[in-house]
């Protein structure tokens, strides 16, 4: 479900995924409508084929406000959506099924972490609208994943989000955005705010609420993954409630004011210290970025991915390369 937006979204123009400079797979390009927001009804095409890129987020600020009757967490988060993502092509057929592939450039080290069967929200997502569709409707969707698994950036959700736009459009099905959003809902808690097109947005409920933030500027992270992944179930387990929470009421007032003075004091992330005791790597390597580039470090979502917030992309390029040099890692300039 999504609020404050108009009736519609703005369509997304001149958009493509490429190797950029910052080493990654990156989404570029121009939007239009109320707020630049990216809409639900982008999507690209050439012949056959429909390539969308599947992007990834941050949690900039994450409270833990309840455990819910169905097992999941009410929350009070803020998310940004990056220029870092995979991408989806969808190629339809008359076959009555949808398979699903790696491109032939996505690494082995990654195509071992993340399934293809019905684990996969990619299917998932398929086979929702596949019982909407034509009986013969098919497609072959081929992934071209970078975005790493238990990172805390949703690429998961990402991809699922691009399967409901792709296929719709492929199925040509007549189904409207709040639709999609509704089935959204029901597969996870991120899918809906990269479905929206949002820059950034406040969620709430398990993070399907979305509201749409307008943002004064541009907001430029670092950010770095250990080898070792997170488990989201596992992070929450490990995560107490606490009766004195924070909100996200200060941190969307410096996001749309444009205080970029003031947003790292109102960044937060209640899941961290469980995170950091479940991924001792992730702990130090947060550690020692701290003190390489003497700011303060973050986590995304449930982790493992740790960042920094810059207040500039001259001083994004900076940090990234004190870090890659004194860590020995490899570090993403990311861009919202």
């Amino acid at each position: 479900m999504v609020t404050g937006e108009p009736a519609g979204f703005a369509l997304f123009g001149a958009l493509c995924c490429l190797k950029g400079a910052t080493g990654m797979a990156e989404c570029t390009g121009a939007a239009g409508g109320a707020g630049g927001t990216v809409g639900c009804g982008w999507r690209s095409r050439s012949g056959d084929r429909i390539v969308l890129p599947a992007a990834s987020k941050l949690n900039i600020f994450l409270e833990v406000l309840r455990r819910r009757p169905d097992g999941y967490h009410e929350l009070d988060t803020i998310m940004v959506r990056t220029q870092f993502c995979d991408t989806l092509t969808l190629i339809p057929n008359s076959s009555g099924q949808v398979l699903l592939r790696f491109s032939d450039a996505t690494p082995a080290s990654v195509q071992s972490l993340v399934p293809l069967d019905g684990r996969n929200l990619i299917l998932r997502a398929a086979e929702k609208l596949r019982l909407l569709a034509a009986p013969d409707a098919g497609a072959e969707l081929v992934l071209h994943k970078c975005i790493p698994p238990e990172s805390g950036l949703g690429g998961g959700s990402g991809n699922a989000a691009a399967a409901l736009l792709g296929l719709r459009q492929a199925w040509n099905l007549p189904l409207s955005d709040e639709y999609l959003h509704e089935i959204a809902a029901g597969l996870g808690s991120d899918i809906n705010f990269l479905l929206s097109g949002a820059r950034a947005a406040v969620c709430r409920g398990r993070g399907e609420q979305v509201q749409p933030l307008p943002l004064a500027g541009r907001l430029h992270f670092v950010a770095l993954r250990p080898g070792l992944g997170n488990s989201t179930p596992e992070v929450f387990r490990r995560t107490e409630v606490v009766t004195e929470q924070r909100n996200s009421h200060a941190l969307a007032e410096c996001l749309t004011a444009g205080r970029m003075d003031l947003l790292e004091s109102c960044m937060f992330n209640r899941l961290t210290e469980a995170a950091r005791q479940l991924n001792p790597e992730m702990a130090d390597l947060q550690g020692r970025f701290q003190h390489a580039v003497r700011k303060p470090v973050f986590m995304s979502g449930s982790g493992s991915t740790v960042f920094v917030f810059c207040r500039s992309a001259l001083e994004a390029r900076d940090i990234r390369r004190i870090a890659e040099q004194r860590l020995k890692v490899s570090a993403w300039q990311l861009e919202v």
